[in-house]
């Protein structure tokens, strides 16, 4: 294979772009990464890597370091108004889907990716795609900063917003599925002496998520909130969006009012709607998407991450294993793998947003005394009991069992 036919764009340096980036140049390729911020996005919410991912990221010898960097919040506490707090040891409760687990902060797993990738391969900060053109064997790129190159293939990893999708795809309107409600997130210093234990405070329709960062000193605060119908908000209109989150909970107890005045300094504030990107292929010619540019199950509910890490191990390997200047034989045969598990995936998001917003004190209630007799029961029938809704293990456990064959390497 020519070097020209072993040069692969990247939108997007999230998690799917950087684990596609290492293993592309682990099989002899040469990946570009193109990233629309000037530098690696460090916010966002604590991550869960599931069977599957876990096997990927130890491949790449990252998983010693990403170990050492879990959140080590092994403890839940469940808060609502007229009831004592629920403490629970979430070490007891069986998930049902994966024998390894690990959590992370986003920003230690996306850094920890940049830093294994950083001297190996090309990186186009403060830059995005403005056009694809695709030829017989190549795809002309030009750049919103007026550069324009070729590429033997051309992957976007841009997330739920995808600008490849846009350009390549379609409007994203066209493939967007609201499922009831929004998340917004952001951190700030940890005033309160939180430690080791993840804090929910749940009203109906409304639930308020706080963890500790003990790396930084700070918490990392989750407000969710149900919608009956899309709410009129740019994507980008983070004023408006932090409006709107504050008339929500003003009337709300507990820590919310002192969490709602860290708001404004916020360094990483992010509002996302409940929704999932639904199409049906992700691949065009010598274009193709992966993680939440094409398929992520929704922001902030489980099995994204893992889903994005091995999407891109998967498409990394098929691009190896295809024959020299057989690309479409690549993206279709990446295609055809992930889709029964993008499929299972789908049923993650509304089946846990139920499970996170209540929608009634009846509900609380009940969470409250599930939460209890779980706890109570001996750890044998504990491991029968999976903690989430049903279909949310079944969407879970197809990506925690993904099918990682090694690459065979063309020559």
């Amino acid at each position: 294979m020519t070097n020209d036919a072993r040069t692969v764009l990247i939108s997007g340096a999230g998690i799917a772009g950087l684990v596609l980036g290492w293993w592309l140049r682990r099989n002899g390729f040469q990946p570009t990464i193109v990233e629309l911020a000037p530098e690696i996005r460090k916010g966002g919410h604590p991550v869960d890597l599931w069977g599957s991912a876990v096997e990927v990221v130890d491949r790449m010898g990252l998983l010693p370091e990403l170990q050492a960097a879990r959140t080590h919040n092994d403890r839940g506490v469940m808060i609502t108004p007229g009831r004592p707090p629920l403490h629970m040891d979430l070490r007891r409760l069986a998930l049902g889907f994966a024998d390894r687990h690990l959590e992370i902060m986003r920003a230690e797993l996306v850094e920890t990716l940049y830093r294994a990738n950083a001297a190996k391969i090309e990186f186009m900060f403060d830059d995005s795609l403005s056009k694809l053109e695709e030829r017989e064997d190549k795809v002309q790129v030009k750049f919103t900063s007026g550069a324009e190159r070729e590429f033997s293939l051309v992957v976007g990893a841009d997330g739920q917003h995808s600008n490849t999708r846009q350009l390549a795809f379609g409007r994203e309107e066209e493939f967007t599925r609201y499922i009831g409600g929004y998340i917004c997130g952001y951190t700030v210093p940890n005033t309160m002496g939180l430690k080791n234990a993840i804090h929910r405070y749940v009203v109906p329709d409304k639930t308020v998520a706080v963890f500790p960062i003990r790396q930084s000193n700070e918490l990392g605060v989750g407000f969710l909130f149900r919608s009956r119908d899309p709410i009129d908000l740019h994507h980008r209109d983070t004023a408006g969006q932090k409006r709107l989150v504050c008339d929500r909970f003003k009337d709300d107890q507990w820590l919310v009012p002192q969490l709602l005045d860290g708001m404004d300094a916020a360094r990483d504030f992010y509002f996302e709607p409940f929704s999932q990107i639904v199409m049906n292929g992700w691949v065009k010619s010598r274009i193709a998407l992966v993680g939440d540019a094409g398929f992520g199950p929704s922001p902030a509910v489980g099995g994204g991450t893992s889903l994005a890490v091995v999407s891109g191990y998967m498409l990394a390997r098929e691009i190896a294993n295809a024959a020299a200047g057989d690309p479409a034989n690549a993206l279709a045969s990446y295609e055809r793998n992930i889709l029964p598990i993008v499929e299972q995936s789908r049923q993650i998001g509304p089946a846990l947003v139920k499970s996170l917003i209540p929608t009634s004190r009846l509900s609380i209630a009940l969470s409250f005394m599930s939460a209890k007799i779980l706890m109570a029961l001996p750890k044998a029938i504990r491991g029968r009991l999976p903690l989430l809704p049903r279909k949310a293990v079944i969407g879970m456990r197809a990506i925690a069992e993904a099918q990682l064959d090694p690459p065979h390497i063309q020559e």
